[in-house]
């Protein structure tokens, strides 16, 4: 009986010790989609080491209420994934630069206004195959406040942006 209770807390213990164990990730390149309510986009990304990768988004937003006005952006940020026990889960904050271009019709006018600036994302992926994950993640940034005068638009102050988004890449 003695012997069947050490191999029990033997097993147990290993089990254990190995559910904590940290992964390493199975591909080195991601591409993918994401989306919201109002955005488009495609991703990509380059794993650098276990913990840090290279992420590149492009993205298009319209809320439709101004014809053919929208914005697009380009988005570059060095990620890193936060240790997680959890093999199925990899949360994640981003900091880098973003890129906008918001093209404005107004009064028989248009034109684009263009910024650059810095950005960050922070979120959550669920790996639900060994090459098939989805996850949450909210892209914050610096980003511009416009207002027309004189027929154009021009910058007139900053404000915070967040844009959630849902995301599904497949892992190469």
């Amino acid at each position: 009986m003695k012997q069947l209770l050490l191999l029990l807390a033997a097993t147990g213990s290993i089990s254990l010790a190995y559910a904590q164990a940290p992964t390493t990730p199975t591909y080195h390149v991601a591409v993918g989609v994401l989306g919201s309510y109002r955005t488009a986009g495609v991703l990509g990304e380059a794993r650098l080491t276990p913990h840090f990768g290279l992420k590149l988004a492009g993205v298009l937003t319209s809320d439709g209420t101004v014809p053919d006005e929208y914005s697009t952006a380009g988005i570059g940020q060095v990620a890193y994934y936060l240790p997680c026990h959890l093999t199925w889960l990899e949360p994640v904050v981003g900091l880098g630069g973003i890129y906008t271009s918001y093209h404005w019709q107004q009064y028989g006018q248009s034109g684009t206004v263009r910024d650059l600036n810095v950005g960050g994302s922070f979120g959550a992926n669920v790996v639900f195959h060994p090459r098939l994950r989805t996850g949450v993640q909210v892209f914050v940034a610096n980003g511009f406040r416009g207002a027309y005068s004189d027929n154009a638009m021009r910058i007139s102050g900053r404000r915070l942006l967040a844009l959630p988004a849902l995301t599904l890449e497949v892992l190469l």
